[in-house]
């Protein structure tokens, strides 16, 4: 009889509609404080409510989940499922892969060893994409204790970029000082971010918005191209639906495909937070390696 595999992941996942409850995942909530009240995603925040107090420009930050909420919610499913795998984000960019890891300390030796953890070395659409694809992989046969192996290759190649349409969440991330944020909204200036090996890194600025999302639309191109159109695309939005949908249109034509085969996933608050209001992602990954 086949093993029973339950699937879990941290909520810094941005997946299109219907599609977490599709793969059948347990959610793991990471805690969003709002001028200091503490508030679990998903459940007592939703995204939208944290961009909205964005925008009041209230104080809001994230950390991940405790240690023993990860053992809680696997010594459950080990009660119905005979292994779990959890998956989270890059471990560059929050502590939620090392707190998950420090949750097996406090499980017995036996329920420890049926739980599998993995950094998938994403966030946001792109990560979605790798976990859609592990959720695939262990349908089709690979054992829970192969998983991170044969997934390697999709997570290095994963593609995600972004721009922002503020550079004050940037500066407050820390991903730019003070100076350049000030000389960069003087300007109009939007970076172009893009995910490598495990971290964001700003990697080229644009003077407009249209120019930048014009270059994302330029680079997933080139993504889909060197994948031999053999992939997936998820598009990100964050209370930017139109103008991410425009963009879309624009990606759509240059890959020949619908607009409407293109996904697209409200952005989380763990990017959200970071990149602020305004923000326009897009994440490929390749259907093979």
């Amino acid at each position: 009889m086949a093993k029973k595999i339950a699937l879990v992941c941290d909520s810094t996942a941005d997946f299109p509609p219907g599609m977490a409850e599709q793969l059948g995942l347990n959610i793991l909530p990471v805690h969003i404080f709002v001028n200091g009240k503490d508030h679990l995603h998903g459940k007592t925040i939703s995204n939208a409510e944290v961009l909205k107090n964005l925008r009041k420009k209230k104080e809001v930050y994230t950390t991940p989940f405790y240690p023993f909420e990860c053992t809680q919610l696997y010594d459950r499913l080990l009660q119905k499922y005979d292994e779990v795998v959890s998956f989270h984000l890059s471990k560059h960019i929050s502590g939620n892969y090392k707190s998950a890891c420090a949750a097996r300390q406090f499980m017995g030796e036996k329920e420890a060893g049926k739980v599998h953890i993995l950094d998938l070395e994403n966030v946001a659409v792109s990560l979605a994409l790798v976990v859609k694809k592990a959720a695939e992989l262990l349908r089709n046969g690979t054992s829970p204790a192969s998983l991170e192996k044969t997934l390697e290759p999709y997570k290095k190649n994963a593609f995600l970029s972004f721009t922002v349409d503020n550079l004050v969440w940037l500066k407050k991330g820390g991903r730019v000082n003070a100076f350049d944020a000030f000389v960069g909204n003087m300007l109009d200036f939007k970076p172009i971010i893009e995910l490598k090996e495990g971290r964001l890194s700003p990697i080229d600025r644009h003077r407009g918005k249209k120019p930048a999302l014009k270059r994302l639309v330029s680079m997933a191109e080139e993504a889909f191209n060197r994948f031999n159109g053999k992939c997936e695309i998820l598009m990100g939005y964050a209370g930017n639906l139109e103008e991410v949908m425009v963009t879309r249109e624009k990606l759509a034509a240059a890959v020949g495909k619908p607009a409407d085969s293109i996904p697209m996933a409200e952005a989380g608050a763990t990017i959200s937070v970071h990149t602020g209001p305004g923000s326009a992602f897009v994440s490929l990954l390749p259907s093979q390696t």
